[in-house]
């Protein structure tokens, strides 16, 4: 059974979306052994590279569904991974436009907006694309090819990778939340 596992997950290209996707969120936490020694340009650069890889995957995984005949989206899973899907591709959008800020954009919103957006935004498509897989668990698909006895634990680990990835961005978050209430309050 091991076997059909590793078969399953080199064969799809979402499912190293969580892994590289995960250690993107946590490439600017202070506790990273990969990135603590490295500044925050070279962390961002990280970041992005890596959300890049993993963004492509999702792109290429959820074409793949989209031109198959069978019918996949009529599911949970399957419409959790649509929403994902298309909030990666919004965020590969959106993280572009956070890193290079074109004059264009930044008339229109200040640089600590689009942060503020970029993490909102996708703090949200990781957590529908880690739903997705969660429910994936759950699919006939799933359960006739993987030991039902191994399933609560694949969903133990996903629950634990959500909540120790989040950690970061939404401290981050409230950060800048902070700060947006302070500048919005008369002086």
């Amino acid at each position: 059974m091991p076997y059909l596992i590793i078969t399953l997950l080199l064969l799809s290209p979402c499912s190293y979306f969580h892994v590289l996707m995960a250690q993107a969120l946590m490439s600017h936490y202070k506790v990273n052994p990969i990135t603590r020694w490295i500044s925050h340009k070279n962390k961002s650069r990280y970041h992005g590279l890596l959300q890049l890889v993993g963004g492509v995957m999702v792109l290429l995984g959820g074409l793949g569904k989209f031109s198959q005949k069978d019918v996949h989206f009529n599911t949970w899973h399957g419409r959790f991974g649509v929403a994902a899907t298309f909030g990666c591709a919004a965020s590969i959008v959106g993280g572009l436009v956070n890193f290079y800020q074109p004059k264009i954009v930044l008339k229109k919103l200040p640089p600590s907006e689009l942060r503020f957006r970029h993490n909102v935004f996708g703090l949200l498509t990781f957590t529908l694309g880690m739903v997705a897989i969660y429910l994936g668990y759950y699919s006939k698909f799933f359960t006739r090819h993987v030991d039902n006895e191994f399933i609560p634990a694949l969903m133990l680990t996903t629950t634990l990778v959500y909540f120790l990835t989040i950690i970061g961005p939404t401290g981050s978050l409230l950060t800048k939340l902070k700060y947006r209430r302070q500048k919005q309050q008369p002086q």
